[in-house]
């Protein structure tokens, strides 16, 4: 087992040192030619190649991550096959034009090998379940049917109408990266486990506290830059606050053993 948790930790810290190469990379961006109005719009700039290696990687790491339970593993995963699609659909500026076959060249690539990697799973799952394993949970289910309908909707939109996919992909790949991820840290939450997750928890967790304070600092995020959002770079501020409070989140998670059902701070049935 210690092998697994050294592995599920190091990939909690490579996250964390994802979060970190944006952060220098945006920085140094806007030391040299000033402030943009979102995150996503330095893809236009010489930060470019790191935003979109980030947000790939970081995909990458939340689908290979474990959740404690079946609800978290399915929102990790919802979360990491939405990020690189934020990344290979640029955020509409002005006086940009999309490169449309760039586009849907890196969209269908990634949804090709998204659809051969549910097909690996979905076979395991079946030989698992004939060979009297246990029947898939309802989270498990759900999960199993979200990422298919998730690949339909990008394979017509891009085939039917492949100008408002290049318009508006970026930004509703951006709601289902971020979103996901204020559910991942909801269960990890005490109430989470037992209320969304259905899971009955041992003891209560160390960081309960810390999980719930997370979630309140994004709402406020949300609600203050929602008032200010007439404000040119209230996108940016939004999303720079959720970013911390994201790592403020991992940190917290790599400070536990990360191995699901291995977790001395929290153990379900």
């Amino acid at each position: 087992m210690a092998a697994e948790a050294t592995t599920y930790r190091y990939v909690r810290l490579i996250l964390l040192a994802l979060l970190l190469a944006l952060a220098i990379s945006v920085a140094a961006e806007t030391v040299r030619t000033g402030w943009q109005t979102s995150i996503s719009a330095y893809y236009y700039t010489a930060a470019g190649p790191v935003f979109i290696a980030v947000l790939c990687c970081v995909g990458a790491c939340l689908v290979a991550l474990r959740g404690l339970t079946d609800a978290e593993d399915v929102c990790l995963n919802l979360a990491g096959i939405s990020a690189p699609m934020v990344a290979f659909v640029p955020t509409p500026e002005l006086g940009r034009a999309p490169d449309e076959p760039a586009i849907a060249n890196s969209a269908l690539t990634y949804l090709v090998v998204l659809a051969v990697g549910y097909l690996v799973v979905l076979v395991a799952v079946v030989r698992r379940r004939s060979h009297g394993g246990p029947a898939p949970t309802l989270w498990s289910v759900l999960g199993l049917i979200s990422i298919p309908a998730a690949w339909v909707v990008g394979v017509v939109w891009i085939l039917v109408d492949r100008d408002s996919f290049a318009t508006h992909a970026h930004a509703l790949a951006a709601v289902f990266t971020f979103l996901p991820f204020v559910g991942v840290v909801l269960l990890n939450t005490d109430w989470g486990v037992r209320v969304l997750a259905w899971q009955p928890a041992a003891k209560g967790s160390r960081y309960d506290v810390g999980y719930w304070s997370v979630l309140a600092a994004m709402a406020l995020a949300a609600v203050v830059f929602a008032a200010l959002w007439s404000w040119d770079y209230a996108l940016l501020g939004l999303e720079i606050s959720l970013l911390l409070l994201f790592a403020a989140f991992w940190v917290l998670q790599s400070i536990g053993v990360p191995v699901p059902g291995a977790d001395p701070d929290r153990r379900t049935s």
